[in-house]
């Protein structure tokens, strides 16, 4: 949902389709307006590694960056240019936004995209994580690949005060990532909001690194136009697995579920952001194309999970998903029981605070008790 005039205004004012026009001109316009990311460069293993991300969580967060008309922002991660433009839009005639990729060829695609819709937005190849250097400290910063670290780059660009938003893996486990509105204060950042939502990773230039908490298995329908997943479940726990155990695990993945209900209506972005952050390494999942998160179990017999697509829609969780032996379902119960007896927190009790140790970032996040 936009809740701001001047974002709804930037968004209908900029054309998505001068952005993804390989998508345009093969699917349509239909295709270029659902709410849906759009894939717009892979690696050597078919793997996206740029795309156009969902206009939902796009909207969220740029309501939730707070911008003003003159300011000065730096996106990290160039994409497709699309959100360069929003953010060219939002800040004025009279504000500024630079943007930087590593990908010579991304940025390039967006230099031409955004000349070619008359956006006033400077276009620098070079490393998100050195910011770009040289230039004057900017009123924002937002990122649009997820990372496991907030660099000193980004707080020594900032103004006092200034805000940094990006989506953190805080572990290497499995879950929907935190999207981290950061405010700089004197010695680091303190979170002021927090939604959840994935992106990729956020690329450097040496070879890709997948993160651990993005491995996966993964059943792909190749019989249409476009690769389909039939079932991706992802997380550093699958790695521990033996050939035999992932084979198990797939096979248990594809059967009919059974559902057990929870006894409640639970809030969906506050449950899974919960079972994110506090289910096992050993043994959490992510689950597609349900959007769930879950465990399996060590022998690969048994898979449970709760599924609830990250955005900002507030849908609500009632009852989770079971495949194989009990094993896995008695746990992520438990678990889920323990959210509840802590009073269900939310987003809102999330708090994610960096520090730095001269150049080193320290990252902590812990839950604050409601109504604290």
């Amino acid at each position: 949902m936009i809740r701001s005039a001047a974002l709804r205004a930037a968004f209908l004012a900029v054309p998505r389709e001068l952005f993804v026009p390989e998508t345009a001109s093969k699917s349509g316009l239909e295709a270029v307006y659902r709410d849906e990311a759009i894939p717009t460069k892979l690696a050597d293993n078919g793997a996206p590694i740029s795309s156009s991300s969902q206009p939902a969580i796009m909207a969220e967060m740029l309501d939730r960056l707070a911008l003003e008309q003159g300011m000065r922002v730096l996106e990290i991660g160039a994409g497709t240019g699309y959100n360069a433009a929003l953010l060219s839009q939002l800040v004025g005639a009279t504000g500024r936004v630079d943007t930087i990729d590593i990908d010579a060829d991304t940025a390039r695609r967006a230099r031409r995209a955004l000349r070619a819709g008359g956006y006033r937005v400077r276009v620098v190849v070079g490393d998100g994580r050195e910011a770009v250097a040289g230039l004057a400290r900017y009123d924002r910063i937002i990122v649009t690949a997820s990372s496991d670290t907030v660099p000193y780059a980004w707080f020594e660009q900032l103004v006092d005060g200034g805000i940094v938003e990006v989506p953190l893996r805080l572990r290497e486990a499995a879950g929907a990532h935190v999207i981290a509105s950061l405010q700089k204060n004197g010695r680091g950042f303190r979170s002021v909001s927090i939604v959840c939502g994935g992106f990729m990773p956020l690329r450097d230039s040496g070879e890709p690194r997948l993160p651990w908490s993005m491995r996966s298995l993964t059943v792909t329908d190749l019989t249409g136009d476009a690769p389909q997943p039939v079932r991706q479940l992802s997380g550093a726990a699958l790695v521990r697995l033996s050939p035999a155990a992932k084979r198990r695990l797939l096979a248990v993945s594809l059967k009919d579920p059974r559902r057990r209900s929870l006894g409640m209506r639970a809030n969906a972005e506050a449950l899974v952001l919960y079972l994110s952050t506090a289910l096992p390494v050993s043994g959490a999942v992510t689950v597609l194309p349900e959007w769930g998160v879950g465990l399996i179990s060590r022998d690969g017999r048994s898979l449970a999970y709760v599924s609830g697509r990250a955005s900002n829609n507030r849908r609500t969780i009632s009852s989770l998903a079971a495949q194989g032996t009990a094993a896995a379902e008695r746990q992520l119960a438990a678990a889920i029981r323990t959210w509840d007896d802590l009073g269900r927190p939310g987003p809102e009790q999330l708090i994610i605070e960096v520090a730095y140790d001269g150049t080193l970032p320290r990252l902590r996040s812990r839950w604050s008790q409601r109504n604290a």
